[in-house]
């Protein structure tokens, strides 16, 4: 089976339509869930998960074809997610009649099966994502920490630091040697480390930023 199967128009026939403008939060995580789902017909929308500190985690994002806040129909009587149009937007609203006449069809059910396919491997994606550490940040630290055995200004300038192979740096901060690479190399793209014939320069005004979250890899 396909897993780009979407749904369509023509598939709720007769169904209210709902406009959004760019901006307007369609949905509240945690807010009780009414007997309805809802059908993208045009638009975008983020799927977000906010936490109690306001930071927003993207979990997925809804176009032409989507399905949202359709656990309602299989007794979740919370909605589990934070739903924003990031466009002009219009949506089908299904109610729970509807949804489970068109489960006696066998095509729906196809799509349905390739919708909650798709979608768990689009959450999937953004919980490893975020389970990995941040190779990138551990390596500034330990950066600072060979800085500050040199004893030189650890807020700006350019220090010269000897590094150990990928290897030991990769035992020393518990990952794979292949990460510490990969992390090396963007770093010294964005300009906290240039490598020289002598070992590496470390830029301590960028090193202090990206660990501030300020400079992104």
């Amino acid at each position: 089976m396909k897993l780009d199967k979407r749904f369509e128009s023509t598939d709720f026939q007769g169904t209210k339509e709902i406009w959004l403008k760019k901006g307007d939060v369609f949905l509240y995580e945690g807010d009780n869930a009414k007997k309805h789902c809802y059908l993208v017909k045009s638009g975008r929308l983020d799927v977000r998960l906010i936490a109690g500190s306001g930071h927003e985690t993207l979990l997925y994002q809804l176009k032409e074809g989507d399905l949202v806040g359709e656990l309602a129909m299989f007794d979740s009587n919370i909605r589990t997610a934070t739903v924003v149009a990031t466009s002009a937007s219009c949506l089908l609203e299904i109610g729970n009649d509807e949804f489970k006449e068109k489960m006696k069809d066998c095509i729906f059910l196809q799509k349905l099966t390739s919708h909650f396919l798709l979608r768990y491997l689009k959450t999937h994606e953004v919980v490893c994502r975020l389970s990995q550490p941040n190779i990138g940040m551990k390596l500034c630290y330990y950066f600072k920490s060979l800085a500050e055995q040199v004893g030189d200004d650890l807020e700006s300038g350019e220090i010269f630091i000897n590094l150990p192979s990928h290897a030991m740096m990769a035992k020393l901060l518990s990952c794979q040697r292949e990460s510490v690479t990969r992390e090396l190399k963007k770093l010294v793209q964005i300009n906290i480390l240039k490598q020289t014939d002598a070992g590496y320069l470390l830029n301590m005004t960028n090193v202090n930023l990206y660990l501030g979250d300020v400079l992104d890899v």
